[in-house]
C-alpha cells in the first residue's frame, strides 16, 4: 500500500459521492463529500474518467450497495469493522443505532485531514465511532485492539475498494487476520476485481506508476471463492456488478468489453 497514492484515491471516491448526491435521482445522499474531496478529489475524479472516457458509473452503485447491506447487517450485529475506510462517512450519514460500535482503520494521515474536515463542518456521528490508525499491509490488529472493539462479540467487517490496493500476500494476510478476529455470527463484505480489469486502457498509467515505484501489480482475482474459504470463511456468496443485486438501474453489464470470466467486480460476502 502506498501512503502517496491513497489519499489522492480516498478523495476521488468522495468526489464521486458528492456528484452523487447532487443528483436528483440519487441513490444517496453525503452532505460531507464535497468538503472531503476538495479540488484534489475532483480533479483525481475529472482526471480518471477523461482517461477512461467516461464516467465511473459503478462507484456510486458499489456505496449503495454497502450502505445497504451495512444498514441491514446492523439489526443484528453491534459492531462494524471498516478496513481502508479513507474520507468514508457512514457512521454520520447512515441512520445508525446511537448503540452500534464502529471501527474505522487506515492510515494516520488519512484520518488527520479527514477529522479536522469533519470538526470544521460540525459533524457528529450517530454511532459509537473510534478510529484506530494502522497500515492494513501490515500488522493491524494491535492498533484495533486498543479501542473499544469487543473480539468476543459478533463483527461486520467491511473492505470497500481496498484490496485492489494491496499484494496478493497481504490480501490473504488481511483475510485471515480477519478471520482470527472474527467472534462466532461474525460477517464480512468486500469488492475486488478479476483480472482482466487489468487489459483496460484506463488503467494503463496506473500499472506504469506502480512500475516505476517498484510496487507490484494491483491485487486481482478470478477465484473469490476460493479466496476467503482459504482464510477460513465459510458460506461465500458472490455478486457480480451489474447483476441485479448491483446495478440499481445504473449499472448494467457491459458485455463483451472484457475477456469472458475475467470483467467482473466480484461482491463478496461471507460468515465466521
Amino acid at each position: 500500500m502506498t501512503a502517496a497514492w491513497l489519499p489522492a484515491t480516498a478523495k476521488w471516491i468522495a468526489a464521486s459521492r458528492a456528484r452523487e448526491t447532487l443528483r436528483p435521482d440519487r441513490l444517496f445522499a453525503d452532505p460531507y463529500a464535497e468538503a472531503l474531496a476538495g479540488p484534489e478529489g475532483r480533479e483525481t475524479m475529472a482526471r480518471s474518467e477523461s482517461i477512461a472516457g467516461k464516467e465511473n458509473a459503478f462507484l456510486p452503485v458499489r456505496t449503495r450497495y454497502f450502505d445497504d447491506l451495512l444498514l441491514a447487517a446492523t439489526r443484528e450485529i453491534g459492531q462494524v469493522v471498516l478496513l481502508g475506510a479513507g474520507l468514508d462517512t457512514r457512521a454520520y450519514r447512515l441512520p445508525l443505532d446511537a448503540e452500534v460500535r464502529f471501527f474505522e482503520l487506515d492510515l494516520p494521515e488519512v484520518f488527520a485531514a479527514k477529522k479536522a474536515i469533519l470538526k470544521a463542518l460540525h459533524a457528529e456521528p450517530r454511532c459509537h465511532l473510534q478510529y484506530a490508525p494502522a497500515r492494513l499491509d501490515g500488522e493491524w490488529t494491535a492498533s484495533l485492539r486498543q479501542t473499544a472493539f469487543a473480539p468476543d462479540r459478533p463483527s461486520l467487517w467491511i473492505a470497500e475498494g481496498l484490496l485492489f490496493y494491496l499484494s496478493k500476500a497481504a490480501v490473504h494476510a488481511l483475510l485471515s487476520r480477519v478471520r482470527a478476529l472474527a467472534a462466532p455470527g461474525s460477517r464480512i463484505a468486500a469488492d475486488f476485481s478479476g483480472t482482466g480489469i487489468l487489459e483496460r486502457s484506463e488503467l494503463r498509467s496506473y500499472l506504469s506508476w506502480l512500475a516505476s515505484q517498484g510496487a507490484p501489480p494491483p491485487f486481482c482475482c478470478d477465484e473469490p471463492v476460493e479466496l476467503f474459504t482459504r482464510a477460513g470463511w465459510k458460506s461465500v456468496k458472490v455478486v457480480e456488478a451489474g447483476q441485479p443485486q448491483a446495478n440499481y438501474g445504473r449499472f448494467p453489464p457491459a458485455a463483451g468489453s472484457l475477456p469472458a470470466g475475467k470483467a467482473q467486480t466480484f461482491l463478496v460476502t461471507a460468515n465466521v
